[in-house]
């Protein structure tokens, strides 16, 4: 099963950039040990970039929120990222993947 989703989340890059325009995949359940992430990210030369704590509800009527340690990967010479959270048992998992980061300067990037 690990072989299984560390085969998942190497092809997961290449899927997403894949994809037609407006369709999305699910990345729930793209989850990997900690060593087989950072091998992965170090394959697609993504570094740690930023480190934060990812607010999730808990309950349907959103008053009570559980926190996860999150860390974005970025390759600095492509720049793409990666966007993981840390579940329990030093797993990671892919909450969002994407291209062209770049610094927000000024409101005109709002979209």
């Amino acid at each position: 099963m690990k072989k299984l989703l560390a085969t998942l989340l190497v092809m997961l890059p290449m899927t997403v950039m894949g994809q037609p325009k407006g369709q999305t995949i699910n990345l729930i359940g793209m989850c990997v040990g900690e060593f087989q992430f950072a091998e992965t990210m170090a394959s697609y030369g993504e570094v740690p970039f930023l480190t934060m704590l990812t607010m999730r509800p808990v309950d349907e009527k959103l008053e009570n929120f559980k926190g996860y340690p999150t860390v974005m990967f970025m390759n600095p010479s492509t720049l793409s990222w990666t966007l993981a959270e840390k579940r329990g048992d030093n797993n990671y998992c892919i909450t969002a993947v994407g291209q062209n980061i770049q610094p927000f300067i000024d409101n005109s990037a709002i979209m």
